[in-house]
């Protein structure tokens, strides 16, 4: 057996490695959404993807469009789409390590698969819903990731660094001009359980005021008159001014921010709720 050949293969079994740990590490994030959420200025975000109380979304682009035209906001359409991307780039990236002989075709199989597994895996084991634009940012994170390893393979090949290190340079000013732009930099990040005069709204009011708590859900009368049903996810944070606080908690004539999504059925889906102060 020759250096080579033995450096070839020491070089495929530790992207092999790679390649099911990142896998597994996908699976719990993803499948099973064992993630904390994290706190982005008075926004909470949580990176598990959708939660049980959504319907199933079998319609393309139904919840990528309007996170486009920035409906839902830039922060969170930033971590639906940017996030659901980028998990995946790295299994596009390594797939070629693991299997040299891996085409364009081959790539695009296996964006259509691996997705579809992940999707399916969380609606069969009821840890989440299946929705067809997650499968379709899934794929087109790997077909990225593909496409970021062909590029570099040729410019690995041909010698050709000072390309290389122009597209890092590129890359690095793309990502650090997408958190300029969703970052909240007017507002100030506030930690859970520290003070007891801050207001969570910021001085907006919120959303609107809480007319009926009943079970795991509360009424809200928004903002704009009508009345809302708000449904709580397993892993929703409730936070006064004090730091966390239970649904029991919330009082009719409190004013609330809500973070979630709209549900189909005119409801809201809430992960997280600010209780306002004042």
């Amino acid at each position: 057996m020759t250096l080579g050949f033995r450096n070839v293969m020491y070089k495929r079994l530790i992207s092999t490695i790679i390649f099911i740990a990142y896998s597994a590490i996908l699976i719990k994030v993803m499948v099973f959404k064992d993630m904390p959420t994290i706190r982005i200025g008075h926004v909470m975000l949580n990176f598990g993807g959708a939660e049980a109380g959504h319907a199933p979304n079998f319609v393309p682009f139904t919840t990528i469009v309007p996170y486009l035209l920035g409906y839902k906001g830039l922060i969170i359409a930033g971590v639906n789409l940017v996030g659901n991307i980028a998990l995946l780039v790295p299994i596009g990236f390594l797939a070629p390590l693991v299997y040299p002989n891996m085409t364009w075709k081959k790539s695009l199989a296996l964006a259509v698969v691996a997705p579809l597994a992940i999707e399916i895996m969380q609606t069969v084991l009821r840890v989440g819903i299946f929705d067809i634009d997650d499968v379709i940012l899934n794929a087109l994170g790997v077909m990225i990731g593909y496409g970021t390893f062909t590029i570099l393979a040729k410019c690995v090949r041909e010698r050709k660094y000072i390309h290389m290190l122009t597209a890092a340079i590129l890359f690095i000013g793309a990502v650090a001009g997408a958190f300029y732009v969703v970052y909240p930099w007017g507002q100030s990040v506030v930690n859970p359980g520290v003070g007891t005069g801050i207001d969570l709204c910021g001085g907006t009011g919120g959303n609107g005021q809480i007319i009926g708590v009943a079970g795991d859900s509360f009424t809200l009368e928004h903002n704009d008159g009508r009345n809302l049903m708000v449904n709580l996810t397993d892993r929703a944070t409730i936070e006064a001014s004090t730091g966390l606080v239970s649904l029991s908690d919330l009082k009719i004539g409190n004013r609330v921010t809500l973070v979630g999504d709209d549900n189909r059925d005119d409801s809201f889906i809430a992960e997280a709720v600010f209780v306002c102060s004042g």
